[in-house]
């Protein structure tokens, strides 16, 4: 009977513990964030105050001593915001999937060779999140040839390429703060290659293929790892040393004179080769199909001036350096005066050699090259260098410089504004919004009490948004025209001001760019139409006319490139190339030679000033 009563005793206590600790337990909401590090899935929880290994052991169904295994140094106490990783069971995401299969209606889809989460989604005009919602089990670093996807019907048409990229960033980023394997992870953008991410990130091509499978080549959307320390870029390049690494430097065999190039007579054909990637693995690329849709208009636009015939034909390089040499070998290609493209600086050797062995010139439309060496090319991406100089005064005018980052900021932008600031005095703030704007000051900065503050000062000021997320930068701009706004309407005085910016920005779909004129926005780009000019308007009608749709600034650059080079051809084109400027659709081109034996170099920028009159003036 004793022995009764201490059982019975012994659980009335247990059930008092039990309910105590629920009571005082914190409401710990699942991550819906799962990432793949090394094969394996793990939710990403990032410590609130008050949770406990205890109690995120419990939301989440997992061993305390799980949680600490996956992150030793939870072991020594949680720190708030910190981010830990939890291994995903497989039943769980089993239990989920049917779930959802339960809930909707579904196609399937099977992955095939070079797919990435971010072409199926354009492919079904679904966003990301949803596509990974569905399929929990997926891994987006290495979708498996053959696998079936379930793509919900109902979200068909809802999302926009942007949206599907910015998911797959904000995966990367997730990823970045829950590995320790010694990798950060990039999501790879639109246009972007093995060559220009390793250029990126310190690496070479070699140890780029030793990290990630590139087999089928890189695609849009696919979440690459790139070492995170020196010591790991040492390890990989020691590995290397031994190896052969194609195009490292592409010079020319014959000597480091330039090449002679020859006027084509009025009565001979000028036979053109266009060299682009506009269908790979089955799939078009619009911008290069755009780009040759507005080569064609300048090629009729040159007819219409007796310019001569011209025998146009279109390689399809596919991105395939082997391709390239079937093609430069290729009957057919045999008597080319000129060569536009291709557009990867790792498909540039064959061509060069026939460029120099008979003297004729290359136009790299596109890409800024860097390790090719040859008096045979020129470049129409402008050296960066210049790109300062166009922005030089706002650097040194006496104004005070404020750097306004936020969560997520552009790292491209930034090194090049710290390039360019170097020693000069600036104050650097992060941004953050809660019901309104925040600028917390990042170092030895003062603190901006209210934008009006600063802008009351008699000292000009210039800010530079390192943002990159459109909501941060419309808020950003919102806040700084309100406060001036805001002092105009009290008859107070207000500075003048200017807001530098990126070209990136034109990615943006949903900013008021009223905005731009209010802050007296500048950015410095290449790419940016004079669309109040009559050749603008021009030939924004007879593309209209022609594909049924708006040209694309790819589309400018290929008339541009039309006009420019085949009508050098018939005249003096090392003349007409080096000593002349041209008024073309979108920024200008002047090409320098560095030095003896190498390409010829745009060296024009534009610089775009939104003034506060509504007005776009251009530098």
């Amino acid at each position: 009977m004793k022995l009764i009563q201490r059982i019975i005793t012994l659980s009335v206590a247990m059930l008092t513990l039990s309910a105590t600790a629920a009571e005082y337990m914190p409401d710990i909401k699942k991550s819906e964030v799962i990432v793949f590090i090394n094969g394996k899935k793990y939710y990403v929880h990032t410590v609130k105050s008050g949770d406990t290994l205890y109690s995120i052991a419990k939301a989440y169904g997992v061993e305390e001593s799980i949680i600490t295994q996956n992150n030793p140094t939870a072991a020594d106490g949680l720190k708030i915001d910190q981010s830990i990783k939890i291994p995903v069971s497989e039943k769980a995401l089993q239990e989920a999937r049917n779930e959802k299969k339960r809930k909707k209606d579904f196609v399937t889809h099977k992955i095939k060779a070079g797919q990435t989460l971010y072409s199926i989604a354009r492919d079904y005009n679904i966003s990301v999140s949803a596509i990974r919602e569905d399929n929990p089990a997926i891994n987006p670093q290495s979708l498996t040839i053959g696998e079936t996807l379930w793509i919900r019907r109902a979200e068909m048409g809802s999302s926009s390429e942007q949206e599907a990229q910015a998911e797959m960033k904000e995966y990367a980023e997730n990823l970045n703060k829950a590995t320790d394997d010694g990798y950060e992870y990039h999501v790879v953008n639109p246009g972007e290659t093995i060559y220009s991410l390793s250029k990126k990130y310190n690496i070479t091509e070699s140890e780029f293929a030793k990290l990630n499978d590139v087999s089928n080549g890189l695609k849009a959307g696919a979440v690459i790892r790139i070492p995170q320390s020196m010591e790991d870029n040492l390890k990989l390049i020691d590995q290397a040393n031994n190896e052969v690494v194609a195009n490292a430097t592409i010079e020319a065999q014959s000597s480091d004179s330039n090449v002679m190039f020859s006027v084509v007579e009025q009565s001979k054909p000028l036979n053109v080769a266009l060299m682009l990637p506009m269908v790979v693995n089955s799939k078009s690329n619009a911008s290069y199909v755009e780009f040759y849709q507005g080569f064609l208009l300048g090629l009729e636009k040159l007819k219409e001036s007796n310019m001569g015939q011209v025998s146009l034909k279109v390689y399809n390089t596919e991105h395939d350096q082997l391709k390239v040499q079937r093609i430069v070998k290729s009957p057919e290609f045999a008597g080319t005066n000129l060569i536009v493209g291709p557009v990867y600086e790792d498909e540039l050797r064959p061509v060069v050699e026939y460029a120099h062995m008979n003297s004729c010139p290359i136009v790299s439309p596109l890409a800024n090259l860097s390790a090719v060496k040859s008096s045979a090319i020129y470049q129409l991406s402008p050296v960066q260098e210049k790109k300062y100089e166009k922005i030089a005064n706002l650097i040194d005018g006496g104004r005070d410089i404020f750097l306004i980052y936020a969560a997520t900021n552009d790292k491209e932008f930034e090194s090049e504004v710290m390039t360019l600031l170097k020693d000069k005095p600036h104050n650097a703030y992060t941004y953050s919004f809660n019901e309104k704007s925040i600028f917390t000051p990042r170092g030895s900065a003062p603190a901006i009490e209210t934008m009006e503050n600063v802008l009351k000062k008699e000292k000009e000021s210039l800010f530079i948004i390192l943002a990159n997320k459109e909501t941060d930068v419309d808020r950003i701009l919102g806040t700084i025209s309100s406060a001036k706004v805001a002092l105009t309407e009290r008859s107070e005085k207000c500075s003048q001001y200017a807001v530098l910016g990126t070209s990136r920005w034109g990615r943006f779909n949903n900013i008021d760019h009223t905005t731009y004129f209010n802050n007296n926005v500048v950015i410095v780009s290449t790419y940016h139409a004079k669309r109040d000019s009559a050749a603008v308007r021009e030939f924004d009608s007879r593309y209209i006319e022609s594909y049924n749709m708006l040209p694309s600034l790819y589309a400018y650059r290929g008339y541009d490139t039309a006009m420019i080079f085949c009508a050098g051809m018939r005249t003096d084109i090392e003349y007409n190339m080096l000593d002349k400027r041209y008024t073309p659709l979108q920024t200008q081109y002047k090409f320098v030679q560095s030095a003896e034996g190498d390409k010829y170099v745009n060296q024009e920028w534009m610089r775009v000033n939104y003034n506060t009159n509504h007005t776009i003036t251009l530098e």
